[in-house]
């Protein structure tokens, strides 16, 4: 027996809510466009349209959304950070920063805005405040082996390349299968004059699948 149909604006984003979890976006769009229908005001609706239309990496519109459920519910940490990471998507970094920083001010203790903060920064070859992102990050987050694997790649863009090491290393305590980090700790080892290791860190990366270690295996 099929279910009914949703009367209301509430039931209508939960249909919705159901298709983006199946990764059904467009038909979830559909159901958050009812629920607009009934209410043009209803900002929860704008907002996880939005979130399907950058699911779909259809940034613009995702941002146009944001926009609109900002408008109408202006404390939502949610939606800025959402809005944030589509604009870091769009390689907009200083409108990204300014999401998460709003982000921040509602909710302190999300490690994610303050990674997500610290890439912006990093993009934009701001390292110093980068690595106090990454360093805030792992205070709350002290298991996630990208903040270091991220960290470890601003310290190398600052050549010190020791600490990138450490932070690599750690990142693969974490999660041996990280590709990346194998990568660019064999660049670290390389330019701390330690080739038999580094040609050994290649060696895992493209053991991973990660294709730029054979162009230098």
């Amino acid at each position: 027996m099929e279910s009914p149909q949703p009367q209301t604006k509430e039931q209508w984003v939960q249909e919705g809510n159901v298709h983006a979890a199946f990764h059904e976006y467009q038909q979830a769009i559909a159901a958050y466009e009812q629920a607009l229908r009934l209410d043009p005001s209803y900002a929860r609706a704008y907002h996880n349209r939005g979130a399907a239309y950058a699911d779909l990496k259809d940034y613009q519109q995702a941002i146009a959304d944001f926009d609109q459920a900002l408008r109408l519910a202006p404390d939502s940490t949610a939606t800025y950070y959402n809005r944030g990471t589509a604009y870091v998507d769009l390689n907009e970094y200083q409108q990204a920063i300014a999401d998460f920083d709003q982000t921040l001010r509602f909710d302190p203790s999300n490690a994610h805005a303050y990674y997500n903060r610290g890439n912006a920064h990093a993009a934009l070859h701001e390292c110093q405040q980068a690595i106090a992102d990454f360093d805030q990050a792992l205070r709350l987050d002290p298991n996630n082996a990208h903040i270091y694997h991220n960290r470890g790649a601003v310290y190398a863009t600052l050549q010190d390349y020791q600490q990138a090491l450490a932070d690599f290393d750690q990142a693969l305590a974490l999660d041996p299968t990280h590709a990346r980090a194998h990568y660019h700790r064999g660049r670290a080892l390389q330019h701390l004059g330690r080739q038999a290791e580094a040609h050994h860190a290649f060696q895992q990366a493209e053991s991973l699948g990660y294709e730029e270690a054979r162009d230098v295996l």
